[in-house]
């Protein structure tokens, strides 16, 4: 059984990874296939594999909605339906899901039920969980950046059921409908919840925790909040899923036993252990409705069931055979669940529980079990975190053996406790929740003095499998039963990450040129052998989303780079400029300039002049403008960088409108000339003049834009100017990062369009980067 079950999540492993889902038609083989299965036990093996392929791309195939006409996208339509879950506040604006019934767009009315996520900036009434809406809205489909090494955000809407975006219009069309059905009177208990507990508590930080951990709503966390719990390995406590679920669940049953067995008439009509672990899988679904039965729950709640009907049938426990059946159910309600690191590292740590408590003999104190129940954990939950994260922290295991049992005995059950009795009376309830919040403040303090810990177990990214599989192999062996032989192989398996593997440097005379996908904005990465520059650092979105620290940081961290020897920041807009904080804050910058130094006030900086120039490992850079004949400002003030080796030229042109252009083809026409030139201010129509581009004469030119942005960039006569001449137009809206390679043995290799190169096959692949008119 073991192996089959094994073989069939590896069928829908594979079927993720697919850029594109398959024919349709082969769905077909999946009764024939069951059909051979069931008649003939010596082929099962065989089977399961292409059953499990099978079997997730139909549930992709179902899960696919209906969709929105292209002709509606970024437009302004009425649309009309019901909030879904708990709106998200924000600084200035909500986010919340939105099932839509019915689209209007002049007069036509389109029935489409797709479910949407909206934004609505400074709203004069905040729609609530369940409520019914009337809105004006404009539209277009998830799309998120695409980039190396960063967060794959459209797999994530994609898991969320979402497949549009949008915000809402300030109009008068804008209205609540009603309350909404019985449908959502869960989601109303849960929306009252939140204002319980925002009302006890003040909203500060301490109610976004509790909120987290009662209704699992996380919107009260910010970003430097779960940068926290990363380093101190305690994720796991704030996010509701199996931990939370059993707390509840094993409280319940042990109160039940203990009680139920202490009536007699009770115990003779129902056994104490069956009617404790009736009660406490209602007490688990319960909770996992206060979290809206999100994903992580969902599997608890799997995994809890298949406990309890052991108990009530008096069943004879096999926990490895528990745990398959448990993986193989939870891949057939959800195939796309074993993307999700919570699912692997879920069911990773049960199954290292199991193999460390079986067959182990002689008797040891609890607190001796508990702590080596931590170790073997920590030890058995590398392996995954490291393949995720790259990092583990090793204070991890000694901070989860005071802040487990902390959460499961204390403040868990006093947030619940205290929450449902402010339900009844805020009075009664008042105590218990202040006190669950004192303590999360208590550990918040302790998790902030473990997060300065120094000790962490790193891996350099990209590693080759047999890295890997070494160290899954070596950990596996090592979580065996003392006294096996077998156990210090484990150890010599582990050392392949002493000699790790390091990503490919740029030959000497080469460089890599990539311009990431930073939406609206602008961010190019030159790294030679042994330097690396950084052209603006993008746009910053919100408090807890930055271009820099969210995008930039984890590209360098997978490109092996550990420090930036030069920052240029073109000028001091914020699309160029805002994700500088976040960058400087997690990464080493040794040098700053920008065109307008006085407008950078996150970092000492310097003016970018023309006539500077170096030489790094064999490639030359040389700044064109600004000169020091006037005095720049604003998109002109730009700096403009040309960087060459002896197969071709970069050209860097930042802001720069047609003035600076006629300024550099009347100063040093010459030096304009590159194979490759990011495109002067996004593509917009102050620039790019005719007699520019004919100066560059660029093989490829590259738009760095937002997908369907407000100014219409790149504009269709700057892409037809540069087109006319035989120029290829790239915009990352529509590639993701683009990526060029200047080698002296293999001359200019590219463009790597990323959002080709890893799309899957939910990833948008738009053709055009323009709203209809």
């Amino acid at each position: 059984m073991y192996i089959q079950v094994i073989l069939f999540v590896t069928g829908t492993i594979l079927l993720q990874w697919q850029r594109a889902l398959p024919d349709p038609r082969l769905l077909w083989l999946i009764p024939l296939l069951l059909l051979l299965f069931f008649r003939y036990p010596g082929v099962r093996v065989a089977l399961v594999l292409p059953l499990g392929f099978l079997w997730a791309a139909l549930d992709a195939r179902l899960d696919l909605p209906s969709t929105l006409p292209a002709a509606l996208y970024a437009k302004d339509i009425s649309i009309t339906g019901s909030v879904v879950g708990l709106p998200e506040r924000h600084d200035r604006h909500l986010s919340f899901r939105f099932l839509i019934d019915e689209i209007v767009y002049e007069e036509r009315h389109h029935p489409v039920p797709i479910v949407v996520l909206l934004n609505w900036y400074n709203p004069a009434t905040r729609p609530s969980a369940g409520e019914t809406w009337r809105l004006k809205v404009r539209l277009k489909p998830a799309h998120g950046f695409m980039n190396p090494g960063g967060f794959d955000y459209e797999g994530w809407l994609y898991r969320q059921g979402i497949r549009f975006k949008g915000y809402v219009r300030d109009d008068e069309v804008n209205q609540r409908l009603g309350e909404g059905g019985v449908d959502s009177i869960l989601q109303r208990l849960r929306q009252h919840i939140r204002s319980v507990i925002d009302q006890q508590l003040q909203q500060g930080v301490t109610a976004g925790l509790v909120r987290a951990l009662v209704i699992g709503d996380r919107s009260g966390l910010s970003a430097s909040d779960w940068e926290l719990f990363r380093r101190t390995g305690t994720n796991h406590l704030v996010a509701i899923s199996g931990l939370h679920i059993g707390i509840i669940a094993g409280l319940t049953y042990f109160l039940v036993n203990f009680g139920w067995r202490r009536i007699p008439w009770l115990v003779l009509r129902f056994a104490a252990p069956k009617a404790a672990a009736s009660l406490a899988l209602l007490a688990g679904v319960g909770y996992a409705a206060l979290a809206d039965f999100s994903i992580p729950t969902q599997r608890a709640l799997i995994m809890l069931g298949l406990v309890s009907i052991g108990i009530m049938l008096q069943a004879r426990c096999h926990p490895f055979r528990s745990l398959m059946q448990a993986l193989l159910l939870v891949v057939l309600l959800d195939p796309f669940a074993v993307l999700s690191p919570g699912f692997w590292l879920s069911f990773t740590a049960i199954a290292v529980i199991f193999l460390a408590v079986t067959n182990r003999t002689g008797r040891v104190g609890l607190l001796h079990s508990w702590c080596w129940i931590q170790w073997i954990i920590a030890l058995g939950l590398a392996p995954a975190l490291l393949i995720w994260q790259q990092q583990v922290p090793l204070v991890a295991p000694l901070v989860n053996m005071i802040a487990v049992p902390l959460f499961s005995l204390l403040i868990i059950p006093l947030a619940l406790a205290g929450t449902m009795f402010s339900l009844l009376s805020p009075d009664v309830g008042y105590l218990p929740l202040v006190t669950a919040g004192w303590l999360l403040d208590l550990t918040s303090t302790m998790l902030a003095f473990a997060s300065q810990s120094p000790f962490q177990l790193s891996v350099a990214p990209q590693q080759p499998l047999y890295i890997w599989g070494a160290l899954l192999l070596g950990t596996l062996l090592l979580l065996l039963p003392r006294g096996l032989p077998v156990r210090l192989p484990g150890v010599f398996l582990l050392l392949p990450l002493l000699s790790q593997h390091q990503v490919s440097l740029p030959e000497e005379g080469a460089f890599h040129f990539t311009v990431l996908d930073v939406g609206q904005g602008a961010t190019v990465v030159i790294q030679t052998r042994n330097h690396t520059l950084v052209y603006d650092a993008g746009p910053r979105y919100s408090p807890n989303f930055n271009a820099g620290s969210d995008i930039l940081v984890p590209y360098l961290v997978w490109s092996g780079i550990t420090k930036v020897d030069r920052l240029m920041l073109s000028n001091g807009d914020s699309d160029h400029r805002g994700g500088l904080a976040g960058l400087l804050q997690k990464m080493e910058v040794d040098q700053v300039f920008s065109g307008e130094p006085s407008r950078i006030s996150e970092a000492a900086s310097a003016l970018c002049q023309a006539g500077s120039s170096w030489s790094w490992d064999g490639v030359n850079f040389t700044t064109l403008h600004p000169d020091g004949q006037a005095l720049w400002r604003g998109n002109n003030a730009s700096c403009v960088l040309r960087v060459d080796n002896s197969v071709g030229a970069l050209l860097i042109t930042g802001d720069i409108e047609a003035q600076a252009e006629q300024r550099l083809i009347d100063c040093c026409r010459e030096a304009l000339a590159a194979s490759v030139v990011t495109m002067p201010h996004h593509g917009s129509s102050t620039s790019s003049s005719a007699d520019f581009i004919q100066a560059v004469s660029a093989d490829f030119v590259l738009a760095s834009t937002g997908y369907l942005n407000r100014y219409g960039f790149p504009r269709n006569q700057v892409v037809a100017r540069w087109s006319a001449i035989g120029t290829q137009v790239l915009d990352s809206a529509l590639t993701g990062a683009i990526r060029f390679i200047f080698s002296p043995e293999s001359g200019i290799v590219g463009p790597e369009q990323y959002r080709t190169q890893a799309g899957r096959y939910w990833t948008h692949r738009p053709q055009i980067n323009q709203v209809s008119r």
